[in-house]
């Protein structure tokens, strides 16, 4: 045969590959060259509708076949699930018909829909044999077809039949229906940045504008999480100083808005990076950083044996740098209970309960005690870490005497810990309740069963740490709510979200909204002390999206919504003028303050912490003329702070020709009311209708004679 012969031939056969694709695939390959620039590739799973659904397999759940009109695919599969259990408890799966090389980019493609409310279903590319996944990734459905794309590089080489596609369709009860399913390999002619990704996730429960527990939430944030500011300014006869300029400059959070970090890169480590360093106290490039942080792996039990980043005194010289910088820390964790969490000795002497026992209560001595990096270096600790699902260390003591089910070790651990560091919080820390809070409850109750357990041993448990992974999926707000209350309600325990961060395929604006909505609801809970993330920069992230900066150091959409969120919306900074009576009052977000006062070109500065409640007295050597003049001042508190129908605006002294100016702002900065020489009332009050503008956070700016005042106020619903 020539050369031109078996050209010929190629030819061919390619023409009748293409010609054997039905309708459906020779639609979906012209989609994927319109609206994305792709070339055709080649099908992972079989060329036609009928060939595909003839190669799937369902489990856990009764199917049917039905057609589908209106769509580019034709037929569909109805799965009925009868219960929910766990996610892979039913499922329905395709083998894939063609082999595939490492790092060959891929895209799965389906279509699903459910007649269900609060349908979700994971969606999956694994070994068939060993369940490695390529992909894991939950969709939420609704009750119109919806089409699901996918992208993934294979990370392993796949024999025919070797990868399974599909669906776990066990989260709950529901009914699922699934079409056009197929799978494209683009070998190496496109890149994984290129390929489409949908997985119907641009939502979640609560993410409305309007949304019912945003009023609940500014009203909670409002009263627990601000208070009082009251300076009082004299000369040095006592006699009330008027005009005098008083400017607050808040410095620090008390809530906690931290991250876990990477010990070698700051502070001279081996892996010494100065960004990176700098970030942590710097966050936003005004100044503000993180004021709690938890070590990622360095106080683990075998990293802390091992050395695994840093020496024993070398975290002790990071936590002195740390503290010197008003960053707080704390630790984690004393007890992981699962073998690959422990030393390797502690799984080869899992039959002999007395030297575990002894090597736990050695590791926590040693821990908790160090000089440098244990202990009272730290404000909470991590007793304990997931023993709702790891079941190791309990199942290697269950059956010994007094140990019934070898969960009788958790107790004494905390006990252990409560001995050496009394004056330190104790916390339970696991990841299934926020995370899974929409999957059909989780592990809730059988971790509420594990903390009862705990406290009728009478373990010192002091906190609940939600870890916070979510997953592509993540749970309603109002539903992180609940669950926060159940265990206040249950406990009435502090805690926090200890290890924020949000799977890379949810889409970069819904993860900013995310942030925003996560992080409120949080900040307005009164059980929560603390909102960590877990790793801040791409380029030290277990998953590689943290959630602020990208591996370039450019910010996230969800960084930038953190930064505004922590530094601007609840950040209090404000100038103002003493009143006759020398006063200048100011409700603020409580934490660590610079307060500065000038008169006749003088200034003193004191630093103080605010709480509920705080007064700050200042002495100037400045005299009070009989005539000096009073200029309008404005009265802090705009009334009220949380407004449903009119903001009222209130200069004290002010008279009744006086010129003064006035402006409300939303914040973006957009001008909605505007009066440049208004003239107030006999009692200097000035009433600003608010029922025509949305709910939110409005800005009030004023001023007289070159003296400024702004004040925030929130919007209700009417």
């Amino acid at each position: 045969m020539n050369k031109t012969t078996i050209i010929a031939a190629i030819v061919l056969l390619s023409s009748l590959n293409l010609l054997a694709q039905d309708a459906y695939h020779n639609t979906l390959i012209s989609q994927m060259q319109s609206q994305y620039g792709l070339p055709s590739g080649s099908w992972i799973l079989p060329n036609t509708e009928a060939a595909t659904f003839t190669t799937s397999t369902t489990y856990g759940a009764s199917v049917t076949s039905f057609s589908v009109t209106g769509q580019d695919f034709t037929e569909a599969r109805r799965l009925t699930v009868p219960q929910g259990a766990n996610p892979w408890s039913s499922g329905h799966t395709y083998r894939n018909s063609s082999a595939i090389a490492v790092n060959d980019v891929c895209l799965v493609v389906m279509w699903l829909r459910s007649s269900t409310a609060g349908a979700k279903v994971n969606l999956f590319a694994e070994n068939a044999t060993t369940y490695a996944k390529e992909f894991y990734s939950t969709a939420r459905l609704g009750d119109e077809w919806t089409q699901i794309l996918i992208p993934f590089k294979a990370t392993s080489a796949f024999a025919v039949n070797q990868m399974s596609i599909g669906l776990h369709t066990g989260l709950l009860a529901q009914t699922i229906e699934v079409g056009g399913v197929t799978a494209i390999n683009y070998t190496n002619t496109a890149t994984l940045g290129q390929l489409p990704l949908d997985l119907n996730n641009d939502f979640y429960p609560g993410a409305e504008p309007d949304a019912p527990w945003r009023t609940d939430a500014a009203a909670s944030i409002e009263q627990i999480r601000k208070g009082d500011l009251k300076v009082v300014v004299t000369n040095n006869a006592g006699q009330p100083l008027p005009n005098a300029t008083v400017k607050i400059e808040m410095q620090q959070h008390e809530f906690g808005f931290g991250s876990a970090i990477v010990s070698n890169k700051f502070n001279g480590g081996s892996a010494q990076n100065n960004i990176y360093e700098q970030k942590i106290y710097n966050l936003d490039g005004n100044g503000h950083g993180f004021n709690e942080i938890v070590f990622e792996n360095d106080h683990k039990w075998d990293a802390w044996e091992e050395n695994w980043l840093s020496s024993n005194a070398e975290i002790g010289s990071d936590i002195n740098w740390l503290a010197q910088k008003g960053i707080r820390v704390r630790g984690h964790n004393l007890v992981w209970p699962k073998w690959d969490a422990m030393p390797d000795d502690i799984y080869t002497n899992r039959t002999n309960r007395a030297y575990m026992k002894n090597r736990i209560r050695q590791h926590m001595f040693n821990i908790l005690q160090d000089p440098g990096s244990g202990g009272n270096n730290c404000i909470d600790w991590d007793v304990l870490n997931e023993i709702t699902e790891l079941n190791d260390l309990a199942n290697a003591f269950a059956g010994a005497p007094g140990y019934t089910t070898g969960r009788e070790i958790y107790p004494e651990i905390f006990r252990m810990a409560d001995s050496l560091i009394p004056d330190l919080k104790l916390y339970i820390n696991d990841y299934v309740a926020i995370e899974q809070g929409d999957l059909n409850n989780g592990n809730i109750p059988l971790w509420r069963s594990r903390i009862n357990e705990l406290v009728a041993a009478g373990a010192p448990v002091e906190g609940i740490g939600f870890q916070g992974h979510f997953s592509s999926l993540p749970t309603g707000i109002p539903r992180v709510k609940e669950i926060y209350d159940e265990f206040y309600n249950a406990y009435g325990l502090e805690a926090k979200v200890t290890e924020y961060d949000i799977d890379k395929n949810v889409p970069p604006a819904t993860q900013a909204k995310y942030m925003r909505d996560i992080l409120t609801v949080t900040f307005a809970h009164p059980s929560m002390k603390a909102f960590i993330i877990w790793g801040f920069w791409d380029g030290a992230h277990w998953l590689d999206n943290a959630p602020i900066f990208n591996e370039n150091w450019t910010l996230k959409p969800s960084g930038e919504a953190f930064i505004d969120q922590v530094f601007k919306q609840w950040w209090t900074d404000s100038t103002l003028l003493t009143g006759a009576d020398g006063l200048a009052t100011l409700r603020g977000f409580k934490g660590k303050y610079k307060v500065s006062v000038t008169c006749n070109g003088t200034t003193q500065v004191q630093f103080l912490t605010l709480g509920s409640n705080e007064t700050v007295n200042f002495q100037m050597a400045c005299t009070v003329g009989t005539n000096d003049p009073i200029a309008p001042q404005f009265v802090t508190r705009v009334t009220p702070g949380l407004v449903k129908d009119e903001l009222q605006v209130v200069w004290e002294n002010a008279k009744f020709n006086d010129t003064l100016f006035l402006t409300l702002t939303d914040i973006q900065g957009r001008v909605l009311f505007e009066m440049k020489e208004p003239q107030p009332s006999e009692n200097g009050q000035i009433n600003i209708d608010m029922r025509k503008f949305p709910p939110g956070t409005y800005v009030v700016t004023g001023g007289h004679a070159g003296q400024l005042f702004s004040h925030k106020c929130m919007k209700l619903e009417n």
